[in-house]
């Protein structure tokens, strides 16, 4: 007992001393300028991650915690000097139990709204490793590290391998070798450039690669096609129409083999082409598939039919690997330039075209790598890819958060898939209509507002409206909904985001301020009633 008091003792005389208040408060104002500046430079889940949901940052909270508590406890039995003293040490008692009870029942999250599309899924910034094996209908989730630098990890779940896991990356051009490959599946890198702008674009036709066939710069399309295909569409032909064959790769236009075009009475032009002892209709100006007698797409012929004539009106190039074309608009004709002889000069707002490289036996990936967030205008611009490497059939791969990744080892196919945690709610909100407000003269958003619909099936299926702007959130069953953000999803067509909080410990956040605010006012009282009787 002797030995327990004497640490009761030690306890007591290092908590309660004022020094040790002072150096944990000061830690505690030194961490809060430190998050502060995280926050802005790197982002709030940066911030949260690195301080304020730290195991040392939760550490200086508990210290002062046990500072305020004994602070009290060692000046009992109450003495009425001391009333507005224990009121305002009672309130941030009370204030640390609400910010408890926010810590580990508390929800920070967002909704992502779709026009007239139901939600009721709660995203959290808490990274899951999904694994699914559609074969045998089984899926398995993994809690990822809460971490803001790269962890090692040694998880294995079904015969793979989880070894490494990024939570902010940024990603990095990587070649494949490979020793066989189809001469047309090349890949290719693209330099776009004028005075004010310059850009590398990366194109690939392999199947491999993380790099797509067209892109979008602006109002600038990009088409990567095969190289072969560069003499066939240099080719002039009076329709426009230029004729591929998938199968053996032949490529000409109608007038190499007198094929039949006409004119529908609506004036929609058609060509003709026979296979198989049949005559098959093509309407390129709308698809380059074949079509049947109702219309329909016909996917059981080898021919597809590409329209230039479509491509003439808004900027397009047209890259078959060390070559280019587009049209110019001011001569109405087709050019085709050799990138081989250099710098390409393009007819739109003195763009300027370079190869910096270009392969037929390689395919581009992009490989991540861990760098820590930058943020802009309260969006990352950089470390916004999270990934996470793993060995299946004792062969590495990444997968990250912007695109699920399948494998299959010849017997079974398994997906990846990096997904936010997720919480289901009881009722589900529909994004009605989102109404967006500009600044004069720009495309800058002033400001923007959701009208949804509440549906909860808990009160017998009532839809409520409620209007979603700021500094005028939805409330309802404890749930706060704020208006955040939002994202296109087509042209002048937009989808909602919500940021959603749930506090438990609302209420006593709330009390222990009150508390803080009538003691801190008591106390001042009787400070003053004491120097004026002196």
């Amino acid at each position: 007992m002797n030995k327990i008091k004497d640490l009761y003792c030690k306890f007591e005389s290092i908590v309660a001393n004022v020094k040790f208040a002072v150096v944990i408060i000061s830690l505690f104002a030194v961490s809060l300028v430190v998050g502060t500046f995280m926050e802005s430079w790197h982002g709030t889940d940066y911030a949260n991650r690195i301080v304020y949901k730290s195991w040392w940052f939760i550490l200086i909270e508990i210290c002062m915690f046990l500072s305020i508590f004994m602070a009290t406890v060692v000046r009992l039995p109450a003495k009425k000097r001391l009333y507005g003293f224990y009121t305002i040490h009672a309130g941030l008692i009370i204030l640390f139990v609400g910010s408890f009870f926010t810590y580990i029942n508390g929800i920070d999250g967002s909704i992502q709204l779709l026009p007239n599309t139901p939600a009721h899924k709660i995203l959290i910034n808490e990274d899951i490793l999904k694994i699914t094996f559609p074969g045998r209908k089984k899926a398995y989730k993994l809690a990822l590290p809460y971490s803001y630098t790269p962890r090692k990890l040694s998880n294995e779940i079904n015969g793979v391998k989880i070894l490494e896991f990024l939570p902010y990356a940024k990603k990095k051009l990587a070649w494949v070798e490979q020793k066989k490959g189809n001469s047309q599946q090349h890949s290719s890198t693209y330099l776009l450039f004028n005075e004010n702008f310059g850009q590398d674009v990366t194109l690939s036709l392999s199947p491999k690669s993380d790099f797509k066939s067209m892109s979008r710069m602006g109002l600038l399309d990009l088409h990567y096609m095969p190289s072969l295909l560069a003499d066939c569409f240099a080719k002039k032909s009076k329709t426009g129409f230029m004729i591929w064959n998938l199968q053996n790769g032949e490529c000409f236009v109608p007038e190499d083999k007198k094929l039949k075009t006409g004119e529908t009475k609506k004036g929609n032009r058609f060509l003709l082409i026979k296979h198989n002892n049949e005559f098959i209709k093509f309407f390129p100006d709308f698809s380059p598939v074949a079509v049947n007698d109702d219309l329909t797409k016909r996917e059981d012929t080898p021919y597809r039919v590409l329209s230039k004539k479509v491509f003439q009106d808004r900027p397009n190039l047209f890259l078959f690997g060390e070559k280019v074309g587009f049209y110019r608009k001011g001569l109405k004709k087709w050019a085709m330039k050799d990138l081989n002889k250099g710098v390409v000069s393009l007819p739109w707002m003195n763009f300027k075209l370079r190869l910096l490289d270009h392969r037929i036996l390689a395919y581009p990936v992009e490989v991540p790598i861990y760098t820590k967030p930058i943020q802009e205008r309260g969006n990352l611009i950089e470390g916004d890819t999270k990934a996470v490497k793993i060995a299946f059939h004792n062969k590495e791969y990444w997968v990250r958060n912007d695109a699920a990744l399948e494998l299959s080892n010849g017997m079974e196919r398994v997906r990846f898939q990096i997904q936010p945690k997720e919480i289901n709610l009881p009722y589900q909100i529909t994004l009605d209509h989102f109404k967006m407000n500009k600044n004069p003269g720009t495309n800058d958003p002033a400001s923007y507002e959701s009208f949804v619909q509440l549906l909860d099936s808990r009160t017998n299926g009532k839809v409520e409206n409620h209007h979603v702007y700021m500094n005028h959130p939805l409330k309802y069953d404890d749930f706060t909904f704020y208006q955040s953000s939002y994202f296109p999803i087509g042209p002048q067509e937009f989808g909602s985001v919500l940021s959603v909080n749930y506090d438990p410990g609302r209420f006593f956040k709330y009390l222990g301020s009150l508390f803080i605010v009538l003691g801190s006012i008591w106390h001042y009282l009787i400070n003053r009633r004491k120097k004026v009787s002196v």
